[in-house]
């Protein structure tokens, strides 16, 4: 009997490369205000959904659930830092997570629920992680960032000796 192969995967917001460096450049101007563990550009991102270590029988389940996703296409502003002193996490966010972002979440897991995964029910904080184990330090305010929403992606978390890596599996563009 052969040992069923296990995929971290994750849906999330993934930035094309003009919203990338806007969050880049935003990321490096709060963290030159602390130290801790920065997060590589390259890995910025909002996860929408973590499902976690899933079977690869369930990965069927889980792109059908995305296709079922009702949600529009939005725009979203990320406009200031924030710490989470519990959990040493320094994050980019918007002031305001515009509802249409709320509805695409609630979607989502609404879908996922057949797939047998449950919604994390504490409330949603749209975030991009930028450093971890981070000490407190001056949160200085940003240029905002404008993120037009057009898409749900599903990815896929490796780690290695580097850290993590992330692999874009499947795109699916919200409707207009």
């Amino acid at each position: 009997m052969s040992a069923r192969r296990k995929r971290r995967l994750f849906f999330a917001l993934w930035p094309d490369a003009e919203v990338r460096n806007g969050l880049a450049s935003a990321a490096a101007a709060v963290r030159k205000h602390g130290s801790g563990r920065s997060v590589p550009d390259e890995n910025l991102h909002i996860t929408l959904a973590f499902l976690g270590s899933v079977d690869e029988e369930l990965l069927d389940c889980v792109r059908s659930a995305a296709e079922q996703v009702n949600a529009g296409a939005f725009a979203l502003t990320i406009d200031r830092a924030g710490w989470w002193k519990r959990t040493g996490i320094l994050w980019l966010g918007p002031s305001a997570g515009p509802a249409a972002l709320n509805r695409l979440v609630k979607s989502l897991w609404a879908a996922l629920e057949p797939c047998g995964f449950w919604p994390d029910f504490r409330d949603f904080h749209p975030h991009v992680t930028i450093a971890r184990r981070w000490r407190k330090a001056r949160l200085p305010e940003i240029r905002p960032v404008h993120w037009p929403i057009d898409a749900l992606m599903l990815l896929e978390s490796h780690t290695g000796q580097r850290g993590a890596r992330y692999t874009l599996l499947e795109r699916w563009p919200l409707i207009r």
